[in-house]
């Protein structure tokens, strides 16, 4: 962010996942001054943004399907073109 936007890191969020669970993450994170926002286990509705999203495109790719009449197999790319 700071490379393409100029602008600090302030907050990081994560869903608890292990990605910044080590000690380098950690120490680098304390010494960046970014804080560290973690969402409630099991709640995927707490990631607002990224579930709006997810549901927007499924919604693009099931109507793709459905206006060219195409199998289900063809999701994953139907998924593709539509992101």
């Amino acid at each position: 962010m700071e490379k393409q936007l100029g602008r600090p890191v302030k907050k990081l969020r994560s869903n608890r996942g292990d990605e910044y669970q080590s000690k380098k993450a950690e120490a680098y994170l304390k010494k960046h001054s970014i804080i560290v926002e973690t969402t409630a286990p099991y709640s995927p509705q707490s990631n607002g943004i990224a579930e709006r999203k997810n549901r927007t495109l499924t919604e693009m790719v099931n109507s793709m399907l459905i206006t060219s009449s195409l199998p289900t197999c063809y999701w994953g790319e139907a998924l593709l073109m539509a992101n």
